[in-house]
């Protein structure tokens, strides 16, 4: 019985001590976990035909989603989430965010449609892609995934894709993914954190 008792004790003593936790130190042990190095992070890709860099947004947080404008749910489901969330910042704190939408249908998804399609949920999201080399480098590197699946439906295909939205830190380093699941509480408390870093 002693033991049991002892047990139970410990595993309180382990549940208030997680629960203790800020949001900081969450924050932390998420970086600490999750960060990929800063001089292997940056990526290439097109926006409206111009290059783009993911180090060209270095001093800003960059909120990044995978996905493509055809997608007949999980991504606008993804997409308005995180707006909403946007939404819900002060202007000085959305300053400092760059929302980014990379495309990993680059057949269909591509120029003003493309950035049309990502402002629909944000104002300043913007809309990247780039050749399949590219985009599958910058999947990699967040541990994203996409498969292109044959469909009998008019568009002819659909795209299997993650789900899972990723901040990126002033220097470039991942600091939190937000699975598919996550609340919009759970993406403010996450910008917020970065910001307060």
């Amino acid at each position: 019985m002693k033991l049991r008792h002892l047990f139970y004790l410990g595993l309180g003593v382990a549940v208030l001590a997680i629960s203790s936790l800020t949001a900081q130190q969450l924050l932390n042990h998420q970086t600490a976990t999750m960060t990929i190095n800063s001089d292997n992070a940056d990526f290439s890709l097109t926006q409206n035909q111009q290059t783009v860099h993911l180090k060209d947004f270095r001093g800003k947080l960059v909120l990044l989603y995978f996905g493509y404008a055809s997608c007949p749910d999980v991504c606008p489901t993804s997409l308005a989430l995180l707006g909403s969330a946007l939404k819900a910042l002060s202007p000085a704190e959305a300053a400092q965010i760059q929302p980014i939408f990379i495309s990993v249908d680059p057949a269909r998804d591509h120029g003003n449609q493309l950035m049309d399609y990502a402002r629909y949920f944000y104002p300043s999201f913007i809309g990247m892609t780039g050749t399949e080399q590219e985009i599958q480098q910058a999947a990699r590197q967040y541990g994203a995934f996409y498969s292109k699946v044959a469909s009998n439906s008019a568009l002819g295909y659909t795209v299997d894709h993650s789900s899972n939205s990723y901040l990126i830190g002033k220097e470039g380093q991942l600091l939190t993914t937000f699975k598919h699941d996550a609340s919009k509480a759970d993406v403010l408390a996450g910008i917020r954190a970065a910001l307060n870093h």
